[in-house]
């Protein structure tokens, strides 16, 4: 049995208050340890005349509320950075990252996960808020991760991410880039966008391709990222699992893939796609548009 009291007890435990009987013996009567009935009246009614059940159920409710709080909830200042960062089209993820380089000074020190904020948006917002609206994808429910589950053909030469350099996940050098695919519906276009981005520095190639799933245009867009700078800006890309990248191995450099179903560990581009759905929505005609007008993006 819980400690605490439930409305219907509340409302007996107001009745016999008003008999003038001992704590103990109404204890007695309602089955309850005497202390739970005395810390009630302490905490919901401040002492046995005052004892209000009504009164005491709605400080009962609304002290459970903001245990369950989060941490948005319980600071107005974090909540009022987050949802201006998202009227100004910054990503969870840029918010939480700009928190930290900022030392979270708009915030009074406090950080935040993009996680976090994504649970604020999805599960404890007010619904009228719908700040889901605000995100690249605007979905109202947040899809899980590993999404939707598709056979893979295999790769020739592909190694896993697991056996990638560690300096790469330190992000302490240049030259290492990751790789991916912006798609569209195949009843507007069937061409794709292929997008490159260097992991430190965050900066970007992208290039169209007339085939989604196509090796050999996924291909050349790569190769027109890598002929675009020094050498010694090549060092390593990554990729998942996607038949578009079957031809990696003809780049020349070191070449890693994700994990089967967990694109998200080439978690720097995926970001850079969601930012780039801003501008290039699923009914995009991909076909109006040229490599210069995808760079003024």
């Amino acid at each position: 049995m819980s400690n605490e009291l439930t409305y219907y007890e509340r409302q007996r435990l107001e009745y016999w208050l008003r008999t003038k009987q001992s704590l103990r013996s109404i204890a007695k009567i309602m089955r309850r340890a005497h202390t739970i009935i005395s810390r009630e009246i302490i905490r919901n009614g401040t002492n046995r005349n005052k004892y209000r059940a009504d009164t005491a159920q709605r400080l009962f409710e609304k002290r459970k509320h903001n245990k369950h709080k989060g941490k948005v909830e319980k600071n107005p200042a974090l909540k009022a950075y987050i949802v201006s960062g998202l009227n100004n089209e910054w990503s969870p993820d840029e918010i939480a990252g700009r928190l930290k380089d900022t030392s979270a000074k708009e915030t009074n020190g406090i950080l935040i996960s993009h996680e976090s904020i994504y649970e604020y948006i999805y599960n404890k917002a007010d619904k009228h808020e719908k700040l889901f609206l605000l995100l690249p994808q605007r979905r109202p429910k947040r899809r899980k991760k590993g999404g939707r589950k598709r056979r893979n053909m295999p790769i020739p030469q592909r190694i896993s991410i697991r056996f990638r350099p560690e300096i790469v996940n330190e992000r302490k050098r240049y030259g290492d880039w990751e790789s991916d695919n912006i798609e569209f519906k195949r009843s507007i276009t069937k061409g794709a966008v292929s997008v490159q981005c260097e992991r430190k520095s965050g900066l970007l190639r992208i290039h169209k391709v007339a085939g989604k799933k196509s090796p050999e245009d996924t291909l050349n867009a790569l190769i027109q990222t890598r002929e675009s700078l020094p050498d010694e800006l090549f060092k390593t890309i990554t990729f998942d699992n996607g038949i578009e990248n079957y031809r990696h191995y003809e780049l020349g450099i070191n070449t890693y893939f994700c994990k089967p179903f967990a694109s998200w560990q080439k978690g720097t581009v995926e970001n850079v796609n969601n930012l780039l759905r801003r501008y290039l929505p699923r009914n995009t005609d991909l076909d109006v548009l040229t490599d210069a007008d995808l760079q003024k993006l």
